[in-house]
């Protein structure tokens, strides 16, 4: 009996023993979970941090994009514009030539008064004058909208890369 009793007083003992081990070994190991929760914590608000800056710059490039959308959309018809007078200025000149030749058969036949003559010239003349300035403002609007179609590509470019940022399992 004394033998199992102190089999019995062992096994306490031992287990006593086991078990204030135990107790300080999870003593670090909750230190140790305390200290990876403040680091999961730490990361976390950087992650945070990081994801509301590109969201701002997001938001920023897309306000812009969009803007950048109307001054090409405004620049393509003001070419577009452009391009229909100076089609419509040729077919008026072509007319007046036709009429130009009319009106001074008719003078040389004595039908058409020359006021008339002089008329049509000045009007032909007139049409002349503003064709340069109407194909330089063509060739301007041409340039401008190239520059706005490749400052909006850009910007479409800034905008996938801000998106690739976002997807999830990029750093």
């Amino acid at each position: 009996m004394k033998q199992v009793f102190l089999c019995l007083l062992f096994l306490f003992f031992t287990s006593a023993t086991a078990l204030a081990q135990a107790t300080s070994a999870s003593r670090p190991t909750s230190e140790q979970s305390l200290q990876e929760l403040v680091r999961e914590v730490r990361q976390l608000r950087t992650t945070l941090q990081r994801i509301n800056t590109t969201m701002y710059k997001g938001q920023v490039l897309l306000e812009r994009f969009r803007l950048q959308q109307e001054q090409v959309a405004r620049t393509a018809r003001e070419l577009a514009d452009a391009r229909e007078t100076l089609i419509e200025i040729k077919a008026a000149q072509t007319r007046l030539n036709d009429l130009l030749t009319k009106v001074e058969a008719g003078v040389e036949k004595g039908e058409k008064h020359p006021s008339e003559l002089g008329s049509v010239k000045a009007e032909l003349e007139s049409l002349k004058e503003r064709e340069p300035r109407l194909v330089a403002r063509e060739i301007r609007l041409a340039n401008d909208l190239e520059l706005e179609r490749a400052r909006l590509n850009d910007l479409n470019d800034r905008l996938n890369a801000l998106e690739l940022e976002l997807t999830p399992g990029k750093p």
